[in-house]
């Protein structure tokens, strides 16, 4: 005997509604690829690289000078208008700890491991408006440059109407104004920002480790799915996340695992854009923490 028709929609649509629920949970598929092939010679000026995280577009710039990065944030807020509102600007901010670059003559090499806290901070990224990060790498062939060329970075981070989000934000402030002379004006950590939409205990909570306790957070994956509509991110891989960031010359010439580069370009705009994500949404809702 044939079901009726009704109970077989029924049917129909509650399986229609799990496949869609199974759907979701699937992590967002995150992609890169060079916006143009890399030159044939040895020089390239700031290569632009195309990053989806899921259906997001996101146009990522690699620098590796002073005078690259500042021309990239003078256009980028240009062509934005980014102070055009009255609002608060948000613009995300991480950093990642790298060994110093292993010339040839030095059979050793630097030692130790790249993340350790004791590193220098070796690249940057930056994201405005959501959808443009610079990747920002210092180059230990060039040291920097005169100060000046820096000033649009400087400007923009100093700028009282820009709240600049990342994690553990009060030792990055530090390490970056000591080690990259760059202040910043309004520091939030994205975690303090969650946790005004969605309260403390959904944010950190007490775990026992080692004799004594400790508190935990959601970290990135945890705080996307939570505040992002139940967006699922993969772990980053163990070599990203221990990656050395101050190899020299993540992209270019000097580079001989172009793949390798990419990767860590890939996962750095992906935690910018979060991040940028993650504080728009949650200030819309609840504003910004007091200072």
């Amino acid at each position: 005997m044939q079901p009726k028709k009704g109970k077989r929609d029924n049917k129909d649509s509650r399986e229609s509604a799990m496949a869609e629920k199974e759907k979701s949970k699937a992590p967002v598929q995150l992609t890169i690829e060079r916006d143009q092939p890399p030159p044939a010679n040895h020089y390239e000026v700031d290569p632009v690289m195309i990053v989806h995280i899921g259906s997001h577009f996101v146009e990522t710039t690699f620098a590796f000078k002073d005078s690259a990065a500042a021309s990239w944030v003078r256009s980028t807020v240009s062509d934005l208008r980014l102070f055009r509102g009255g609002g608060p600007v948000v613009v995300s901010l991480c950093a990642f700890r790298g060994l110093p670059r292993a010339y040839s003559w030095d059979l050793k090499g630097p030692q130790g491991h790249p993340t350790h806290p004791s590193n220098l901070y070796r690249a940057i990224a930056i994201c405005i408006g959501g959808s443009r990060v610079l990747f920002y790498q210092l180059n230990d062939d060039y040291g920097r440059e005169d100060p000046g060329n820096i000033n649009p970075l400087r400007d923009l981070l100093e700028n009282r109407k820009v709240v600049v989000v990342g994690w553990e934000m009060e030792e990055m402030v530090k390490k970056l104004e000591r080690e990259w002379g760059l202040k910043v004006a309004r520091p939030v950590d994205v975690r303090k920002i969650a946790a005004g939409t969605y309260g403390k205990d959904k944010i950190w909570w007490p775990k026992p480790e080692k004799g004594k306790v400790v508190m935990k957070d959601l970290g990135l994956e945890g705080l996307a799915e939570l505040a992002l509509d139940g967006m699922q991110l993969e772990k980053k891989p163990a070599r990203v996340r221990e990656a050395n960031w101050g190899q020299h010359g993540i992209l270019g010439p000097y580079n001989h695992n172009e793949e390798e580069g990419l990767e860590l370009i890939k996962y750095a705009t992906r935690d910018a854009v979060i991040t940028h994500q993650i504080a728009t949404k949650c200030i819309k809702k609840s504003g910004l923490p007091q200072e």
